[in-house]
């Protein structure tokens, strides 16, 4: 693992932490019950993260990389018989923007979601005696993927437009980790529940 996805994979480890103990302290004040921290599923968010984190900065590495956000304008030559001179400039690829939009809202979301629902489920049954880990897992990805990943659609696809317009692409997933601090606080309290 090179040094900038060790360093991003950290960032979010450390982001998705927090959005766990921030959620355990909401689901406290709810409940009117004193904040105890439960180090278990913040271990468990941790560890979702130290796998997620690595595929997708590979992934959001891949869409740029293909459909690049700036792309090469004309360029113009110098008049200037002596020197030929071409200015290089760039502008932002609407189309490339979009595809990366999409894809990233299809593809990557669904395998995001999946990556999550099978982790939680595989940790949680793994926890509990006499529970078939493979049906628990088929079982929640079947049940869960559409309502959490339309849930999703609420949030993230103006997160992901900003940072495919304005975010550089080494900081995408920290950006997506501090931004998905609230939509990690969500998840924790769906997964308690």
């Amino acid at each position: 693992m090179s040094s900038a996805m060790t360093s991003q994979t950290l960032q979010g480890v450390v982001l998705s932490m927090t959005s766990n103990v921030l959620a355990q302290a909401i689901s406290s004040y709810k409940d009117s019950t004193p904040f105890a921290l439960n180090f278990a599923p913040v271990v468990k968010f941790a560890i979702f993260s130290i796998i997620s984190n690595p595929p997708n900065i590979i992934w959001q590495t891949f869409l740029e990389d293909r459909f690049p956000t700036s792309v090469t304008k004309a360029t113009a030559k110098s008049r200037n018989e002596k020197k030929p001179v071409a200015t290089v400039q760039t502008e932002t690829s609407k189309i490339n923007v979009m595809i990366k939009f999409l894809l990233d809202q299809t593809v990557g979301a669904l395998v995001n979601t999946l990556m999550f629902l099978a982790y939680m489920a595989y940790f949680n049954a793994s926890q509990q005696d006499g529970q078939d880990t493979w049906s628990t897992i088929a079982k929640d990805c079947s049940n869960k993927t559409w309502p959490m990943m339309k849930d999703g659609y609420k949030f993230w696809p103006a997160v992901s437009l900003i940072s495919f317009v304005w975010i550089p692409v080494d900081k995408r997933v920290v950006f997506g980790c501090s931004v998905g601090v609230i939509w990690g606080i969500y998840l924790s309290l769906i997964v308690d529940a």
